[in-house]
């Protein structure tokens, strides 16, 4: 009877163990996976973890793996999400904090990350008389919530010599108030 009891507690703990794994917790996903990774669900296809750089986390003490969720436009844009703040993410370029309420309505569960953020992305750019370029951008970014989240940015002109520039220089994306993007909008529009 003692060997009954303790074949049935090994065998359900055993069978805890397994299924406690079978969610992709313990995976980590790099934050910067190639386009053609990143719609795959590393739990149902094992296979492709080795080809995509995704592997199993062996001590569940400590975790530090980012969450991501890539968005639609611009290309390679993608959210990360690092404890409870979220980081706009560009290639070669600083990470832009959202700040707000998005951290809470954005989701970030295994079967969220397999979908691109349907978000809107309208770019603007044109050179005014007597001015600089100017180069601005808005997102709307939708959430499980249902709410969107807009966010306006200016791109500016990369400083340093043509050197520095294309190598070592990274662009420093600027966050600006949306009233500033409609008031280079009417620019643009009063210009033609």
């Amino acid at each position: 009877m003692k060997f009954l009891k303790f074949f049935t507690l090994c065998s359900l703990a055993l069978l805890a163990g397994c299924a406690g794994s079978s969610n992709g917790d313990d995976l980590e996903v790099p934050t910067n996976l190639p386009p053609i990774c990143q719609g795959i669900d590393f739990v149902a296809e094992p296979d492709m973890r080795d080809l995509c750089g995704v592997r199993r986390v062996r001590y569940k003490a400590y975790i530090n793996i980012l969450q991501q969720r890539y968005l639609i436009k611009p290309a390679d844009a993608s959210i990360v999400k690092e404890k409870n703040r979220l980081e706009l993410r560009f290639n070669n370029s600083l990470p832009i904090e959202l700040p707000g309420v998005i951290a809470q309505d954005l989701e970030f569960s295994q079967e969220k990350r397999l979908e691109k953020i349907k978000n809107t992305y309208d770019y603007v750019e044109f050179f005014p008389k007597g001015q600089p370029r100017q180069r601005v951008f808005k997102l709307g970014i939708p959430t499980e919530a249902g709410r969107t989240h807009n966010f306006c940015f200016r791109i500016p002109e990369r400083s340093g010599n043509a050197r520095t520039r294309s190598v070592a220089m990274g662009t420093n994306i600027e966050q600006i108030a949306c009233s500033e993007y409609e008031r280079v909008l009417s620019l643009k529009n009063a210009s033609k």
